[in-house]
């Protein structure tokens, strides 16, 4: 049987490139081994006539006929344009400081460019590396920086778009297709999400693409979707830990599929749901060997929010998870993260228009569980809240945007729904027969706008949800930024840059003040040591004993005992203050010379 022939060389590749991973690192030949083994076991599930190109006839036909561009491919590239234009704008300047996680990120990507193919990046706290290899790739090509960072996720954000309107034509047809990609791409949350370098926008697009490839395979007992569906449920568990409630979902939902099919279930799917598991599993076999050597380093992150490792437990645990999950709940329409970084502080999540329609869509979606795949949309749903509501040991971190990001796909999808329906329900709306019989009684001018109403009503709400997502990030996220949106490790680098070859430069350290990896990846001439931060400054010690020439400090504005003792060793000294967006002073610079 050529089929298990090629999945008994699966395995085999798959056993012979298992130990290679050792070490936490991609090697060629292991690598190349595993590539071909989830090459072969796609080969086995692949029904015949799975993959059909067009015949050298249908090619010459197409080419007379010329290029024909469909009006729906015209309406998903319109909506993409304008969630590329929310994503992109202005973003080298919006967020414009690098904050303390980006560093660390770019230090990921730094040493995947150096040739250090980590599968797991186990710089603290330990991150999934897929998102790290996208930003290398950027950097091989434009170079590497903060702004390879959030350009990365934006794109990734951006092909969200089309990845959900796929899956709302699969799942509830074009009108809600259209819909949901539009709230989506005007989504708040989501823009703000896609701007900011974090990992948790690979959740939302990759649940989307596994959800797409999960219904395709089960409308069509297809073997190579089931396959499909595994390579992604596989690759997702390299993008973000609140992936992992993902393949327990996927369970669950698989246990309510056959439950709603009845009989026969298990003989049609049972051989695509095997290669679905082996698929997952192949994909999954070097982060696997990585778990198997440093366990404790894979899971400290999740193990930090749900024991005692950081924090103590609550006294009440069950009780704490409950309240947890109520205010995940609410995040969507009545008080969200409260990290500035990724949302308003205390901000909704959902804008007017769409976090409405969101409450709408659950509830349609729960009174007709039972129909199409619905009781996979909800269930998806309701697991994805659990990132952020089982941080048991850090209570005020619920809700947090970044590790709910995965509900942003069911969101949408739920939140088209009530507007489509509401929208097909006016258009059927017919005038009364006495309007319609007599002459002169309603002009034809009056007919055609009741015709045309509830688009104009539909594209007003739309407009809205755009109108409160551009004041609620471009001016209300921005100005609540730490110093209205101030780079001040990107300032001191560049003051740093600029003194150097002139003379000695030192930062003082001020507690609470600026992240110094930061301020280091941003170095373009500066050395890029630790040298030059200094906790305090002594007159007998160096630097300030042995001072000669030019020399920089640059000092917290609050740092005024280091200030008056600068001003005595240096009485021509100069202080300028940096003041950033607010009109604060941000740092102080000290120039002195002997």
């Amino acid at each position: 049987e050529p089929r298990l022939a090629l999945l008994g060389l699966a395995v085999l590749l798959a056993g012979a490139a298992f130990p290679g991973f050792a070490g936490n690192r991609f090697r060629p030949l292991p690598t190349v081994l595993w590539v071909a083994a989830l090459a072969c076991l796609y080969a086995a599930f692949a029904q015949r006539g799975a993959l059909r190109l067009p015949a050298g006839a249908a090619i010459r036909e197409r080419a007379a006929g010329g290029v024909r561009v469909s009006r729906e491919l015209l309406l998903v590239g319109g909506i993409v344009l304008v969630g590329a234009f929310l994503r992109l704008y202005r973003l080298d300047a919006i967020p414009a400081e690098m904050g303390t996680d980006m560093p660390l990120k770019y230090e990921n990507a730094r040493e995947i460019l150096q040739g250090q193919f980590m599968i797991f990046c186990p710089r603290y706290p330990g991150r999934e590396s897929l998102l790290f290899y996208l930003i290398a790739l950027y950097g091989r090509l434009f170079g590497l920086g903060y702004f390879a960072i959030k350009f990365t996720t934006a794109v990734l954000g951006v092909a969200t778009i089309p990845a959900l309107y796929v899956l709302a034509r699969e799942l509830y047809g074009r009108r809600v297709a259209a819909v949901a990609a539009t709230l989506l791409a005007l989504s708040r949350w989501h823009v703000t999400l896609s701007r900011t370098g974090y990992r948790a926008i690979l959740v939302p697009l990759f649940l989307a693409v596994l959800m797409l490839l999960l219904v395709r395979a089960l409308r069509r007992a297809s073997g190579p979707g089931f396959v499909a569906a595994g390579l992604v449920l596989g690759l997702g568990m390299y993008t973000y830990n609140s992936f992992l409630v993902v393949p327990p979902t996927l369970g669950l939902v698989l246990a309510v599929e056959m439950a709603l099919f009845g009989k026969g279930w298990l003989r049609r799917y049972g051989w695509g749901l095997v290669g679905m598991a082996l698929a997952a599993v192949l994909v999954f076999l070097p982060l696997g060997y990585y778990i198997l050597e440093q366990p404790q380093v894979y899971a400290f992150r999740v193990a930090t929010r749900l024991t005692d490792v950081e924090a103590p437990l609550p006294a009440q645990p069950w009780r704490v998870l409950a309240g947890n999950l109520l205010r995940a709940a609410g995040m969507f329409n009545l008080k969200g993260d409260v990290v500035a970084y990724t949302n308003v502080p205390n901000r909704r999540h959902l804008g007017a228009v769409s976090g409405a329609l969101f409450v709408a869509g659950v509830a349609y979606a729960l009174v007709r569980w039972r129909r199409g795949h619905n009781a996979m949309v909800l269930a998806f749903l309701g697991a994805m809240i659990l990132p952020t509501g089982l941080a048991l040991a850090f209570p005020n971190e619920v809700p947090n945007a970044g590790r709910a990001s995965g509900v942003l796909t069911s969101t949408y999808l739920l939140a088209a729904v009530p507007l489509v329906a509401l929208y097909r329900q006016a258009a059927a709306l017919r005038l009364p027969d006495w309007l319609r019989r007599e002459p002169g009684s309603l002009p034809g001018g009056w007919r055609r706008a009741a015709g045309v109403l509830p688009a104009v009503v539909l594209i007003g709400l739309l407009g809205a949800e755009l109108r409160e997502t551009w004041q609620g990030y471009f001016q209300d996220y921005v100005r609540h930024l730490p110093g209205g949106n101030y780079a001040i490790s990107l300032e001191i680098a560049r003051v740093l840059d600029e003194f150097e070859g002139e003379g000695e430069s030192y930062v003082v350290v001020w507690p609470y003040w600026f992240d110094g990896n930061a301020l280091r990846a941003q170095l373009r001439v500066k050395p890029r040591t630790w040298d030059w931060e200094l906790p305090r400054l002594d007159p007998n010690k160096p630097p300030l004993s042995t001072a000669r020439g030019k020399v920089l400090f640059i000092v917290h504005p609050g740092d005024t005992e280091t200030l008056v003792m600068l001003r005595e060793c240096f009485p021509r000294g100069v202080a300028i203050g940096h003041r950033d967006n607010n009109g604060q002073v941000a740092f102080v610079t000290f120039y002195g010379e002997r």
